[in-house]
């Protein structure tokens, strides 16, 4: 009625099972040209059998073209943790809530992102430790695994439901003979969609016990609107009780303060101690002793005055000789939301990485330095990050 015609040119018709002078003529009256499978719709590749590695080229040649044109050297590590989180992630969404991703899809996924990241053979932390969540004292970045879970969960509630989908009532003809999504039985001809659905379901149940409280769970997360966060966080599950855990969840923290903050915790800042190409391993600032961790950010002596003036500054009278210990000191002595205990978190996030930057200006650029002009720079980030603390800050100067 409109006046539009399908351009023949432009269409292309794929047929199965269909030989002979039947093909023939379906071919004589659309016009259409055949079509070879696999072919892509809306950039998803679509095959009448499973889908090899090389059918996922172009997500990952998508993603590595995305992340060869950001400046990497000019990026901060936070920075290039919240491109990854903000746009690599959104291309993976629309790929892992159609199709189960194989594991070596996942693997060049990861390696394009870890080179990124950690320009280097030898990362000082596993990948996988990046991907654990923000709560439990990482980075927050997404494990593809549990996201693909979740995001194909969300069609095990639509078939359970009885989404009027038009492929979810194809899926619903198909396998109703079973009795419902729950009472499905698992064929070897089963497309590997329906596979992992199965796996999930069973996975439900295996976790929860039953398959009401599996209908349960996922009412919960996609019935009430609760989304594909509280699924993910099923599907991730908790990774332990970090000591640093209360800190790293804080979100007034600097992000570039937090990215060095979360490496002191883990002691993997790359000191010399740590640096297996040098021989002289002697503190770039104080020139006395071997430069580690523990010396170059408690028992130096030019940044040690730096710690103690801040402690005087917020009344932090407990002396802690190593991260473990400051950590610790922080989870158990300066919890709470108060104005002080956020000014404390901030001042700590803020010394960590002044300390650091202060060492490798010094040891890369022969900077000049002066513990003055570092805590300065503490004190007026920590105004900065929360504006309400002057005059409590006044109070302990």
């Amino acid at each position: 009625m409109a006046g539009l015609k399908i351009n023949a040119l432009k269409s292309n018709i794929y047929m199965g099972s269909i030989e002979g002078s039947l093909r023939q003529d379906i071919l004589d009256i659309t016009g259409f040209t055949p079509g070879i499978l696999p072919f892509r719709y809306l950039g998803i590749p679509l095959a009448a059998k499973r889908l090899c590695a090389s059918d996922y080229g172009k997500l990952v040649d998508n993603i590595s073209t995305k992340v060869s044109a950001w400046p990497r050297h000019s990026l901060s590590y936070a920075g290039k943790l919240e491109l990854i989180r903000s746009v690599i992630q959104g291309v993976e969404c629309f790929w892992l809530s159609i199709l189960p991703v194989p594991n070596c899809v996942r693997d060049s996924i990861h390696a394009i992102c870890r080179t990124f990241v950690w320009p280097t053979k030898r990362p000082p932390i596993a990948w996988n430790t990046l991907c654990k969540p923000i709560s439990e004292g990482e980075m927050g970045l997404k494990n593809l695994k549990a996201w693909n879970r979740a995001l194909i969960a969300k069609s095990l509630w639509k078939i359970h439901v009885g989404n009027e989908n038009l492929w979810i009532r194809w899926v619903n003809h198909n396998y109703s003979c079973f009795g419902g999504v729950w009472k499905w039985r698992r064929h070897k001809d089963a497309s590997p969609l329906i596979k992992q659905i199965l796996d999930i379901r069973d996975e439900l149940i295996g976790r929860l016990g039953s398959e009401e409280a599996a209908s349960l769970c996922l009412q919960k997360c996609f019935g009430n609107k609760e989304g594909i966060a509280h699924a993910y966080q099923f599907f991730v599950g908790t990774t332990g009780n970090w000591p640093w855990k209360p800190l790293l969840s804080r979100t007034f923290i600097l992000p570039k303060h937090r990215f060095i903050l979360w490496l002191f915790a883990h002691r993997k800042l790359r000191t010399r101690d740590r640096l297996e190409f040098i021989n002289d391993r002697r503190c770039v600032l104080c020139k006395l002793k071997d430069e580690t961790i523990d010396h170059l950010f408690f028992d130096c002596s030019v940044t040690n005055p730096v710690w103690k003036s801040v402690r005087h500054w917020l009344d932090m009278k407990k002396i802690m000789r190593s991260p473990t210990a400051i950590l610790g000191a922080f989870r158990r002595q300066y919890r709470g939301t108060s104005m002080l205990t956020r000014m404390r978190i901030t001042a700590l996030a803020a010394t960590v990485y002044h300390v650091w930057n202060m060492r490798n200006r010094v040891m890369f650029d022969q900077e000049k330095f002066s513990c003055q002009d570092i805590v300065m720079k503490i004190k007026i980030h920590t105004y900065r990050s929360i504006p309400e603390a002057i005059e409590v800050a006044n109070e302990y100067a």
